[in-house]
């Protein structure tokens, strides 16, 4: 799919918390810190949320400026301003731009949207290039190797599989950029004889640079299913769209580019706050993510189909919810626990096998825990109660034994109902010479490698505070800089 997974999800642009990137330099990768990507966040973003400060627009070029990706709010539904002054009932302020000089705060969410109409980055950056004659883009392939020589070390060129089933060779004069994602590029690496020597033996793979390829996995897991009734349709109702209100909200989308078909995935809401293990008020450890939908009220078309919950979990807990409703997804954002990445085969068609160790750090289970109460605190408040917010309390299948609302039940609620927003990165970590996790240096070079690089969501050593498109396109911008310093182009 051209423009990857901005082309698939829900389109939520978040840069990061400006520490998650100085954090990164002060691993051993200079250049990467905050002050070194601003210049290239603005120089990507074409940005349009209105009515920001002059603090705030510091961090988007102060106006006037035009980048390839555009950023605006979201649509929101009457439960938006519920969700914010819920926050504000907590202590919590409302922020009307969190990617620009503080992160914390009750927020409506930013997209990838112009105009109701979602931008990936192949939209963004390869459309208005399309017919440059130095560019030629190979659709319905699959790339199955790197082609290495082992004498020299040295990237040669890229082999592919066509739709037919015959090979190809493109050959690099320059230099191979793989950018094929956090599973993708891994398995490509090791295919290619770059990765653990004992795992490319293991599939009779010849090792030319061993190198901890697929290690260092993170992602943002949080327990699925924290949902709130409410005695009034006020949301995304998913079945009232495509029947009663499908004709005057098919017009409203047309005529004005706005309304609910403008809608990022029914999400609408977004906070990034600290639990009490979190020390530097800052740099929140907790995002809490608002939805106006629920385990239920689309009939199972979200949860069942896309989540591949069983016919006994959707039957005896989330099947029974039939009421409109939100819900409030909470995700430690800086997890301490460590997945991985190995290969299925030798073959590039066989998927590799993803072992994510989620909530395996019992810190991770803790803040989680504490965020949930959070949750569970919001949906009380009366800016919600005035909806009839009531939280779905049925016990979840494979935890009925335990008391429920205790922290034994919390806990089994996470790892049974998982639910992930597919935010993994870090499976060719970028690290200095010294770091011996690291797969790439800070120029995003492999090591050991000529004339190879990785460009794409695995490269980050540690996953950043919130959604990482925005932090992906980024890397984009920062390896074209590098390549041509590189080349003295």
């Amino acid at each position: 799919m051209l423009g990857g997974s901005s082309s698939m999800n829900a389109g939520i642009y978040t840069r990061g918390n400006h520490k998650d990137y100085d954090n990164w330099a002060a691993l051993g990768n200079p250049g990467w810190s905050f002050s070194d990507l601003l210049p290239l966040f603005i120089r990507a973003e074409n940005f349009l949320v209105k009515d920001i400060s002059p603090r705030d627009a510091y961090y988007h070029g102060n106006g006037g400026h035009r980048g390839y990706f555009p950023v605006s709010h979201a649509y929101n539904s009457e439960l938006l301003p519920a969700f914010i002054q819920a926050g504000r009932s907590l202590g919590f302020p409302y922020n009307h731009d969190y990617n620009g000089a503080s992160q914390n705060g009750f927020s409506k969410v930013q997209i990838a949207s112009e105009e109701g109409i979602r931008h990936s980055t192949a939209k963004a950056y390869l459309t208005p290039v399309r017919h440059r004659r130095n560019l030629h883009v190979v659709l319905n392939t699959r790339v199955s190797r790197i082609v290495i020589d082992e004498t020299t070390k040295t990237a040669k060129g890229v082999e592919y599989l066509t739709e037919g089933g015959s090979t190809r060779f493109v050959s690099a004069r320059r230099e191979v950029i793989l950018s094929a994602g956090a599973f993708a590029s891994p398995q490509i690496l090791m295919l290619s004889g770059i990765g653990p020597k004992a795992e490319l033996r293991r599939h009779g793979i010849r090792p030319i640079v061993d190198l901890r390829v697929g290690e260092n996995m993170q992602s943002h897991a949080g327990p699925g299913g924290l949902s709130f009734s409410i005695e009034r349709n006020a949301g995304f109702d998913v079945p009232q769209l495509f029947t009663a209100r499908l004709v005057p909200t098919t017009l409203q989308y047309i005529s004005k580019g706005d309304g609910p078909f403008s809608t990022a995935s029914g999400y609408e809401g977004i906070a990034f706050v600290n639990t009490s293990y979190e020390r530097d008020p800052d740099w929140p450890d907790i995002e809490l993510f608002f939805g106006t939908l629920t385990i239920g009220t689309d009939g199972g078309i979200f949860y069942r189909r896309r989540l591949g919950l069983t016919e006994e979990v959707w039957k005896s807990y989330g099947g029974l919810l039939l009421k409109p409703g939100f819900e409030i997804f909470p995700f430690v954002m800086r997890p301490k626990s460590r997945g991985k990445l190995l290969l299925r085969s030798a073959n590039v068609l066989d998927h590799p096998m993803i072992i994510g160790n989620f909530f395996k750090h019992p810190d991770d289970v803790r803040r989680t825990i504490e965020a949930i109460r959070l949750v569970l605190k919001l949906g009380e408040q009366p800016s919600f109660k005035k909806f009839g917010a009531k939280f779905y309390s049925r016990p979840l299948p494979g935890c009925r034994h335990l008391k429920q609302f205790t922290d034994r039940y919390w806990e089994c609620h996470m790892r049974h109902f998982t639910y992930l927003i597919w935010h993994d990165v870090g499976t060719c970590k970028m690290g200095p010479p010294t770091d011996p996790a690291a797969v790439v240096d800070p120029t995003l070079r492999v090591y050991g490698v000529r004339k190879l690089r990785v460009a794409d969501a695995s490269i980050m050593p540690v996953i950043t505070t919130g959604h990482p498109m925005g932090t992906c396109i980024v890397i984009g911008e920062k390896a074209s800089d590098l390549i041509k310093s590189f080349h003295n182009l």
